[in-house]
């Protein structure tokens, strides 16, 4: 039976104490940190108190612990809530008691049982004494029991007083000179006698709706604490007075109480440091754990990432048991190689099969790099700061990086910040590449290496020329997007002349069906002849009389810093003949420029507005530029790369705008070229 009591009892509360030895005087006693560490010199014990179930503890309990010397017994500790209790204090060695009291001492109650009980314990030096405390109860109990013939042969106000006295007294009892309980139906009662009072008396009184008025009492003599007694009663028409009584004692009340032992939480202490101390990643650190039950869960916990030490093998922690309730972990560097550098918060995660648990958090200075985050890298300007931490700051620090699974590695010098941060930074770091890196301390590598895939840089809207619509003219663009290329065929459409248009001609392996298609012409309105090129180009366009208005420009955000712009293009390049500006071939002409936010307008009117690809270098706002400008046909589909140049005077700018300009007829803008030219463009797009 004793067993399986146990196997329902709880400890409600944990004590873990350590004691130093070295540093105290005489019954001085001095609190320590949490979490103090097990050193030379000191010995440690843990302390559990059983508790009732129904008891509230924070308001209903009292620890004391007694030094004992002799007969002597000199109060140490007090603790009055289970909150006040810390978790480590420091005694001196030798003989000690402790004594816990649950629930308060009322002589009546019909909610308080109280409890008592007291240990013994000896504090040896470097060693660990685990304390169990077991409360016993210290009250009487009564328990009235009534039959169901009682209230279906009776009027409803019967009831049996449970009184501290030698004989039943109503008008004593209300006045409260007599301790009493009033049952009214089936429950248990707690008494606690004062000293040298060992009677209670009970009195039971009902009315028979027949018989009248049934009344009942009697004295309990000898009553003693921890015994339960029973009061059973029942109506019975053939009884002398009508009622059947049957009174037990029982003092087996342990078995019969609802005392249940709730098991403390493990503790975690660190053996010959401070848990409440950071801790450097480069130095091997072994925690002791300890239960009052067989532990069932015992990880590590880190960045989100759960270590299961019980069922399986960890690299860089080593696990060892002197048997199911006690263990030591052993947390090495190399485990440290698979958390990213900085600080972080480490816990060691204990439960034990009686329900006790603790998630224990240490803090950690992880030595390694740490992940690079958008903000830490710019694919504009190509460069990105590494971030790692470092313990010795003295140390000489360098990040090492790579690129595309590439077998070397480059690396740049770290410089020291703040409490162990270092900042290396590099240069060279572009879109869509997947870059590994790592950190170097004294030229060994230390710590985790990371991975960093770059995103793609953003591509021109529609560069395969697969969306137009036709309201009145072609627009290379769908019906309810936004505008991001234009042609000049609103001009051209004033003398019925197309000069830009979709054809489902594309070149070879295109997953499209359209590319657009450029061509130049005569166009006439009201008599008057004029040369107009096709175009195609990012930006807007207006008339401005017979006469086209241009500006050139749209807003594009870079994401990374392109290096070229590819298309695919075919094209016929005719013998000039029309205008004067230039004889012979014509010539196409691709340009592409980003810039500042600043755009350029072209006015067919005013030659002083035209761009000169060649004026490119010193043109206020441009960032970066690239055209080509031939006078080569390509009868078949070929593949044109034009490479963009930075300025170095604009290295510093961010671009906001972005410049695209096709044409087979590359002076267009002077009414001149030939009606022979055309050019077939497709699948535009800026590369990094």
């Amino acid at each position: 039976m004793y067993k399986e009591i146990m196997t329902m009892k709880k400890i409600f509360a944990l004590l873990s104490v350590v004691f130093a030895l070295a540093s105290c005087s005489k019954d001085i006693t001095v609190d320590t940190p949490a979490d103090m560490a097990v050193c030379d010199g000191e010995g440690a014990a843990r302390l559990s108190v059983a508790m009732p179930t129904a008891t509230d503890i924070d308001e209903s309990v009292v620890i004391k612990i007694y030094k004992v010397e002799g007969e002597d017994k000199t109060l140490v500790r007090r603790y009055d809530s289970v909150a006040d209790v810390p978790e480590t204090l420091a005694l001196l060695s030798g003989n000690y008691l402790a004594r816990v009291q649950v629930g308060e001492k009322h002589i009546v109650s019909f909610d308080q049982k109280y409890y008592i009980g007291e240990t013994p314990f000896v504090v040896e030096n470097g060693k660990l004494a685990t304390v169990n405390v077991d409360c016993k109860i210290q009250s009487s109990i009564v328990r009235v029991q009534y039959d169901e013939s009682v209230a279906a042969s009776l009027n409803e106000e019967f009831f049996t007083s449970v009184a501290v006295a030698d004989n039943y007294d109503a008008d004593a009892i209300k006045r409260g000179d007599v301790h009493a309980l009033t049952y009214t139906e089936s429950k248990d009662g707690y008494f606690v006698l004062p000293d040298g009072v060992t009677t209670l008396f009970w009195h039971f009184e009902g009315t028979h709706p027949e018989r009248g008025d049934i009344v009942k009492e009697a004295k309990i003599e000898n009553v003693a604490a921890a015994t339960s007694y029973t009061i059973k009663l029942k109506y019975s028409a053939d009884a002398p007075g009508g009622i059947v009584i049957e009174i037990t004692v029982d003092e087996s009340t342990e078995d019969k109480e609802d005392v249940l032992f709730f098991s403390p939480d493990p503790t975690v202490m660190g053996v010959g440091f401070d848990l409440t101390e950071a801790q450097n990643s480069t130095v091997e650190r072994t925690y002791s754990i300890a239960a009052l039950a067989a532990v069932k869960t015992l990880a590590v916990k880190i960045d989100g990432k759960e270590y299961n030490l019980l069922d399986s093998t960890v690299n860089g922690i080593a696990v060892s048991n002197t048997d199911n309730m006690n263990y030591q972990v052993t947390i090495t560097p190399e485990f440290f190689t698979s958390v990213v550098g900085g600080v972080k918060n480490l816990s060691i995660v204990v439960a034990d099969a009686d329900g006790g648990k603790i998630t224990k958090p240490v803090k950690y200075n992880v030595q390694g790099v740490m992940e690079l985050a958008e903000t830490d890298y710019s694919l504009w300007f190509e460069t990105a700061a590494f971030k790692a931490f470092v313990v010795d700051t003295d140390a000489t620090v360098k990040v090492a990086y790579s690129s595309n699974g590439g077998s070397s590695w480059t690396e740049v010098d770290a410089v020291a910040s703040d409490n162990g941060l270092f900042t290396a930074n590099a240069v060279d770091f572009k879109a869509d590449k997947s870059y590994t890196y790592k950190l170097i301390v004294n030229g060994a590598d230390s710590g985790i290496v990371l991975s960093l895939q770059t995103p793609a840089g953003t591509q021109i809207p529609n560069g395969d020329m697969e969306n137009w619509h036709k309201p009145t003219w072609w627009l290379p663009y769908a019906e309810g997007a936004s505008p991001f290329w234009l042609t000049g065929n609103e001009g051209g459409n004033m003398a019925s002349a197309t000069l830009t248009e979709p054809k489902e001609d594309v070149r070879p392996g295109s997953a499209g069906t359209k590319s657009a298609y450029l061509k130049s012409q005569k166009a006439s309105v009201m008599g008057i002849g004029k040369f107009a090129a096709g175009n195609l180009f990012t930006g807007t366009f207006a008339m401005n009389g017979l006469d086209g208005l241009v500006t050139f420009g749209r807003d594009f955000n870079f994401t990374a810093r392109p290096s070229s712009m590819s298309f695919w293009m075919k094209n016929n390049e005719g013998t000039i003949d029309e205008g004067s500006k230039a004889s012979g071939t014509d010539k196409y002409t691709v340009m592409v420029v980003i810039t500042d936010g600043t755009t350029f307008t072209v006015n067919t009117k005013d030659e002083s507005s035209f761009i000169i690809c060649e004026d490119l270098a010193t043109k206020p706002g441009v960032i970066a530029y690239g055209y080509e400008s031939k006078s080569e046909s390509n009868p078949d589909w070929v593949e044109k790369t034009i490479n963009l140049t930075y300025r170095d005077d604009m290295a510093s700018v961010k671009p906001k705008k972005i410049i695209v300009s096709f044409t087979p007829s590359g002076y267009g803008d002077y009414f001149c070229g030939s009606t022979s030219s055309w050019m077939y463009v497709d699948d535009i797009r800026l590369n990094y």
